[in-house]
């Protein structure tokens, strides 16, 4: 199989759906393509290759009125149904099948607008918090990692970096032991149960630092929840909270993360959510760019682990089982 494999079936998200606005262009990159996300006057969006049939041209250095996109190189026009409408250069010839620009499958979920550039589309990762309604959920801005995803997802599953990447909001060096959690894979997801941290800052009414509890499931190659099980040192209920994270490849080894953020209590203060989780984030960056190979290695002999990576390694193994070449990397030595 090759490296793109079966990934360009899965699901990944382009925009925020609050971004979309009518009448524009976006150029993206997205599994090495290079795309087009064009929103017509009814914010109705759709999808295409930025590069033009005819001679490879860059579509969106072209012109787009809310119905039709121009080629910039030699005028074709193309409709919101990829149909080429017109060529100029023979104006009574109507343009054959062949000149239409093919179009990719979109869907709007968790507030975000995701694409599919595959044939055969798998399911969505799943965020059972925002599909409850269970809270005040907010779509948090895209991030810039120059990293694959399988690193990234891992990065996010892991414990042990909380004390050191970051100490002070998440953990504490001095405290930094992590015992044994559950590690299954129930219907496919893969599921990480009675995760334990200790955390200066527990919750939003905590006074003393104290053990947190987490669970995280994974459901896609490139996307992982984590959900804060409440309990009454840390605020009861409205101390919960989830977040879905999202890795959405420019190429194999740079993405673009997105994350859904839904907390229990509806009055908390939005801004300063997104302010904390920006922060946590950019923590992570410069460690997680530093890492080699950038590829995720699935041979299990590549790295030494130790008994807290029992997620990582299970991921590793899943993303095996599900033949993600993505993104990774195995070799046998």
């Amino acid at each position: 199989m090759d490296a793109v494999g079966n990934i360009q079936n899965e699901w990944f998200p382009v925009a925020s759906c609050g971004d979309l606005q009518p009448q524009t262009c976006l150029p993206l990159t997205l599994l090495d393509h290079r795309l087009l996300l064009v929103v017509d006057m009814d914010t109705k969006p759709s999808l295409f290759p930025d590069t033009c049939p005819h001679r490879g041209a860059q579509l969106s250095l072209g012109s787009f009125d809310g119905s039709k996109l121009q080629c910039p190189y030699h005028g074709w026009e193309f409709g919101l149904d990829g149909r080429c409408l017109y060529q100029p250069a023979h104006p009574d010839r109507e343009p054959p099948e062949a000149s239409s620009l093919p179009s990719y499958l979109l869907c709007e979920e968790y507030g975000l607008l995701w694409a599919c550039l595959g044939d055969n589309p798998q399911n969505l990762p799943k965020y059972p918090d925002y599909e409850a309604d269970s809270g005040l959920s907010l779509v948090l801005e895209a991030a810039s990692l120059a990293s694959s995803g399988p690193r990234i997802v891992e990065n996010f599953l892991d414990l042990a970096h909380f004390p050191f990447v970051h100490a002070g909001y998440l953990g504490d060096p001095k405290i930094s032991g992590i015992e044994r959690y559950g590690v299954e894979v129930v219907e496919g997801v893969l599921c990480l149960t009675e995760v334990s941290v200790w955390q200066p800052n527990p919750g939003p009414s905590a006074t003393s630092g104290g053990p947190v509890s987490y669970e995280y499931t994974v459901s896609h190659p490139y996307a992982a929840t984590l959900t804060k099980t409440p309990s009454d040192i840390d605020g009861g209920d409205l101390g919960g909270f989830s977040i879905l994270l999202v890795a959405s490849p420019l190429n194999e080894i740079e993405c673009l993360v997105w994350r859904v953020v839904t907390v229990r209590d509806l009055e908390v203060d939005a801004e300063a959510q997104r302010a904390f989780n920006r922060t946590i984030f950019e923590q992570d960056i410069e460690v997680v760019e530093s890492q080699l190979p950038k590829r995720l290695p699935l041979d299990l002999r590549a790295e030494v682990h130790q008994p807290a990576d029992a997620g990582s390694l299970a991921y590793r193994k899943w993303l095996i089982e599900r033949e993600t070449t993505y993104g990774t990397i195995y070799e046998t030595g």
